[in-house]
């Protein structure tokens, strides 16, 4: 899973790199020739932003490193805190690169579409440093306060407040594509160009 992971990234990184350096295509272009083209499958320079190919790893992540933690209350093995360490690390990573590095820059937003989109980014930078707080904690109960169960409810807690708010950022994120329109075929996203 790991190494998928960060092939995606690796992927996600190159193709930032080309979009950058060919700021001369347009959005309106690129989805015409997909239209056009026999090939089903799009390429990544096609689409308007990588945010939300890469925004779901954190989710998923963050959510099963919750759970394993709490698992973890119960079982006290060894093992499952590399694994926790993992999840929570990559999940950590994973919401960097979504809220910086492929974060979508909008233009001429509704207002009510500007209010979900503070809370979507609030909630996100919520999830952003209580993740990193999770995997520094994860790292102190690996090498310095082995088992101890009253830190690992603490730990418990940071992902569980760290599940929480990727939870509302993607409610929020999700309420931004499907009722306000922003993003689907690059409306509201500025495009490289702009």
């Amino acid at each position: 899973m790991v190494i998928a992971f960060s092939g995606s990234f690796t992927n996600v990184f190159a193709l930032n790199e080309k979009r950058n350096d060919s700021d001369k295509i347009e959005l309106s272009t690129n989805i015409t020739s997909i239209a056009q083209s026999d090939d089903v499958k799009a390429d990544f320079d096609a689409f308007p932003n990588l945010h939300p190919m890469v925004v779901h790893f954190p989710i998923v992540l963050l959510i099963i490193a919750v759970l394993l933690q709490l698992i973890q209350l119960f079982t006290l093995n060894r093992t499952m805190d590399w694994v926790i360490l993992l999840m929570v690390g990559s999940g950590f990573i994973g919401a960097y690169v979504a809220s910086t590095l492929v974060h979508p820059h909008t233009a001429e937003l509704t207002e009510i579409a500007q209010s979900v989109l503070d809370q979507h980014d609030k909630y996100a930078e919520w999830t952003l440093w209580s993740s990193a707080l999770a995997a520094i904690l994860k790292i102190v109960s690996l090498f310095w306060v082995r088992l101890k169960r009253g830190f690992e409810i603490a730990v418990f807690l940071v992902m569980a407040f760290s599940a929480y708010s990727v939870s509302e950022a993607g409610h929020y994120g999700s309420q931004l594509v499907y009722i306000e329109g922003v993003g689907p075929q690059g409306k509201y996203i500025e495009t490289e160009n702009e």
